[in-house]
Order: structure tokens, then sequence, then C-alpha cells
């Protein structure tokens, strides 16, 4: 964004950040060429099927089969299942990132982890597919997550590495336009995969795996040289995973606010199956078709405000105002669901979420590679830290949210969306500080 105060001026020249033992291999410009539309397509195509696999488990998959498996406890099960194996993720994938800028392979600094990440990943959701019990889905999902925290980390790094601020809006309102068609989609799969556990989960990680191949063997990721044998301490690696929010206030502002309408979303997004059977009284053999119905009309919303908002920040050169939309939406469609006596007025508050979402999500991937500082030497590091306030409210919704249903007698899912409306409003007001974008 060309403005006087962007981070990039603030910082010294790309050069001058660079370890004295990693020089890239390719290219010396301080800032990446535009890349192209096949490069677009591939990239996309490939989050579209990450997004599949990251999705479906969480929407609908493991609510599904812990129904099966544990039916009184399954709340509590659903709560220690994606605690546990999202804080095992957000560890994982922070240290990956680090990891991953110092890799000097020749394949690049992105592509051996995305490698390495597919076959466990199919590993992880057999296991969870065959599993008889509670403590095994827990196994194969923690599996299936450190191999996602590794593809994840290298998708996420190949955005600041390769595509330059001018298409960074338009590319991320591509990215979050996949993950709610992959929303969708997983509703869909699960549909006339219900009855089998293994397909439940195997089908969205191998449609994953296929769409990661084209970035694997055509996409470029350029190799860093090593200069010498100069190792890390401990110390040295702890350090690299975190960053001083106060040196970085930026970074720390636009860290809260997508941790904040994140855990506003996840709310919603993990326990809106059961607010439907519990609350409303739907059975389960209706709640998917319904759920894959409110996904399929709120592919229009969703790729309206992504795609759309990702092209008008770029042009406008403003990313704040559209988070504040967004929160605003956000607000209101929690409102309408938490009021809502049947399915017809879910669909409604559901669809103004999803608005909210397409807009946050292409703006906010935007927000985040603007202010990232040194993203030519630490880019994965930084991504990974920014992955940790998508992935931490996976865990912590699941926790907080029994605890806020039990009030007043149980069953108060009301409070619990009426919670999600504040928590979201308050994210939309920590862009407000956020010095480097308008």
């Amino acid at each position: 964004m060309s403005m006087p105060d962007r981070p990039e001026a603030a910082m010294s020249h790309p050069s001058a950040e660079l370890p004295a033992r990693a020089v890239a291999a390719e290219g010396g410009s301080d800032a990446p060429a535009p890349v192209s539309r096949r490069f677009i397509t591939l990239y996309v195509i490939a989050y579209l099927g990450l997004y599949l696999a990251v999705m479906t488990p969480l929407l609908v998959s493991l609510a599904i089969r812990l129904e099966d498996i544990d039916p009184d406890g399954k709340t509590r099960s659903l709560g220690l299942v994606v605690g546990v194996g999202t804080l095992v993720s957000i560890v994982a994938g922070v240290v990956i990132g680090v990891l991953s800028d110092h890799t000097t392979a020749r394949l690049g600094r992105r592509k051996p982890w995305i490698i390495a990440g597919i076959p466990v990943l199919l590993a992880g959701s057999v296991v969870t597919g065959l599993a008889s019990s509670v403590a095994m889905v827990l196994v194969g999902f923690v599996i299936g997550q450190l191999a996602l925290s590794s593809i994840m980390t290298g998708m996420q790094a190949i955005l600041p590495d390769q595509v330059p601020e001018q298409q960074r809006g338009k590319v991320s309102g591509l990215l979050g336009f996949t993950a709610q068609i992959a929303g969708v989609a997983g509703f869909q799969l699960a549909e006339p995969l219900k009855g089998s556990g293994l397909l439940l989960f195997l089908v969205p990680a191998a449609l994953a795996s296929l769409a990661l191949l084209p970035v694997v063997f055509l996409l470029p990721d350029p190799a860093v040289r090593v200069a010498g044998k100069e190792r890390q301490s401990f110390a040295a690696v702890f350090r690299g995973l975190t960053f001083n929010p106060r040196r970085h206030p930026d970074l720390g502002w636009t860290w809260a606010g997508r941790f904040l309408i994140q855990l506003s979303l996840m709310f919603l997004s993990t326990y809106q199956l059961y607010f439907l059977t519990d609350h409303l009284g739907y059975k389960l053999s209706e709640v998917t078709g319904l759920l894959a119905l409110s996904g399929g009309i709120g592919l229009l919303m969703t790729s309206t405000g992504a795609v759309v908002s990702g092209i008008l920040s770029d042009r406008l050169l403003r990313r704040k105002p559209f988070i504040y939309a967004a929160a605003a939406a956000f607000a209101v469609g929690f409102a309408i669901v938490a009021t809502a006596p049947s399915f017809p007025q879910v669909l409604v508050g559901s669809q103004i979420i999803l608005l909210g979402a397409g807009v946050f999500g292409a703006v906010d991937i935007a927000l985040v590679t603007d202010v990232i500082p040194n993203r030519e030497t630490e880019g994965a590091k930084y991504m990974s830290v920014f992955g940790i306030a998508s992935a931490l409210p996976q865990s912590l919704a699941p926790l907080i949210a029994p605890f806020i249903l039990a009030i007043g007698g149980g069953d108060n899912y009301t409070l619990l969306f009426l919670t999600a409306a504040g928590v979201a409003v308050a994210g939309g007001l920590t862009v407000r500080p956020v010095r480097g974008v308008r």
C-alpha cells in the first residue's frame, strides 16, 4: 500500500535483514514480482483442498463420529478432542514456521514441509476414521493436526514470499473464498459418507493431498544458499517463536483482532450441529442436509464478501473499513441466531455471519501480510504466529462454551451466541490502533 506510514517504510533495506549464513538463491529485488494467473489458480486450488481437510472434521465429521462413540458425553468429548488437537497444532505450527525459514533444501524452504505433511495427514485420517474410542479419535486427530500444521505453514508463507503487495488483496480474497467453499463441500461430503467413519475422514484428506500436488511440482520455491555451518542455540530458536507486541504494536493489535473474530466464529462453527439437534429439536439425519443448504446459499454471500472486498481494499488502499463492516455483520448475524426459534431464522443470521466472514477473511490476510516485519527472512515465522490467532480459538471455544451454556440451567445457546457477538465487535475495534495501514 503506497502510503508514508506503511510498515515497510520503517524497516531497513531487506539485504540488511538477511542473516549472514542465508542468501536467497534467486532474485535480489526488494519485493516479489507479480505472479501469473496460473500461479494464482494453482495456489487457490491447493488452498481449497487444504481447507477441505481442515474444515470438514471441525464442522461436522468429529461431531458425527463422537455422537456415535460417546452419545452421552459428546459435548465434553468434542471439546477435549478439538482443544488438545488444536493446542498441539499451535505449538507445531510455530516451531515449523521457524524451521521453515531456516530450511536450506534444494526443493526450497516451503515445499519440504508440504511434502512431509501429506502422508502424515492421510495416516491421521485413517486412525481417526477407524477409531472406536474417544482416546483413539484424539490420537488420530492430533496426528492430522501435526500434518496440517506442516502443510499450512508452507502454504501460508508462499503469500508473503512470492505475492507482491498490489496483488495480496485479490489473492487473499480468493483464499477467503476457498475456506467458505470448503465448509460447504464438507457438509456435502458428510451427507453420503456419514455411514462410514473411515471415508468421512479419509476422503477430505485424500482430496487435499491431490490438490497440493501441483504446488509441489509446478510452482516455484526459491532455495536458500548456506554460507556456513552456523548453528543456533535452543534459546535462540525459542526466541524466534515469539514477537514483542510493544516493539511491533501493529502486529499485536492485528493478532488480537484475528483471535477475537475467529473465537466468535468458532462458537457457532463448533456447536451449530448440537444447537440444531439439542436446542431446536432437529434430528441428526436432518441437520447435515440443513447445514449443507445453509452453506450452499452462503456460498454466494461469502464469495461476494471475500472477492469484492479483497479487490476494493487493493484499489482503495484501505483495510480498516472492511474489518469494521465484517465485525458489524458478525454482531447482527449472531444476534439473529441467538434468538432463533427455528431453522429459517438461523439461516438468515448465518448468512449475515458468512458475509462478514468472507469480508474479514479476505482483508485480514492482506492486513497481516502488510504489517509483518522482515517478511523476506521471517515470513513463515510470522505467518505461523498469526496461525495461532486462528487456531487457538478452535481450542478455547470448546473449553469456554460449556461454562456459558451451563449458565441459567444449561442449554443456554442464546447467551453463547450473544457472547460471540460481543467478542466479534471487540475484534473489529482492535484494528483501530493499527497505524501501518488505513
